[in-house]
């Protein structure tokens, strides 16, 4: 199990936005993936401290070991084919749960970005957003 803490969009200013199609496509999403969320920011004001945020939530991730990763272990695997076996077999990764947030208008890109790193295993996770809510 993996997490980190993200900050969450005050509920009292945050606001509909559209970022930029290079904010887009450097998360990793498409743009016909960026036109079913719904992107959020705070504007700031008396109830988050002029912040924009109020809050915090984790993004996670959880390794399942089931009897294919114990051999995979056992095996002596590196953590980058452990980490591809994973996301192929479902697992989503700290980023890509972030990236779902995202969407959801609950935190911003720069709060995922500030916490969590994207790696070539993530593109796997984010072509399957958004997540079933």
């Amino acid at each position: 199990l993996a997490q980190r803490l993200v900050r969450t969009i005050c509920t009292k200013c945050k606001a509909k936005y559209t970022p930029r199609e290079s904010v887009i496509l450097e998360a990793g999403l498409t743009m016909e993936q960026a036109a079913k969320a719904t992107f959020m920011k705070g504007k700031g004001c008396n109830h988050c401290q002029k912040s924009g945020f109020r809050g915090r939530l984790g993004i996670f991730e959880l390794l399942v070991i089931n009897s294919k990763v114990r051999e995979l272990i056992f095996a002596n695997a590196n953590t980058t084919e452990l980490r591809n076996f994973a996301v192929k077999n479902g697992m989503s990764t700290l980023y890509s749960d972030g990236i779902d947030k995202v969407m959801r208008g609950i935190t911003t890109f720069e709060e995922v970005n500030r916490v969590a790193k994207r790696s070539e295993q993530d593109n796997v996770c984010l072509a399957r957003l958004p997540f079933d809510q």
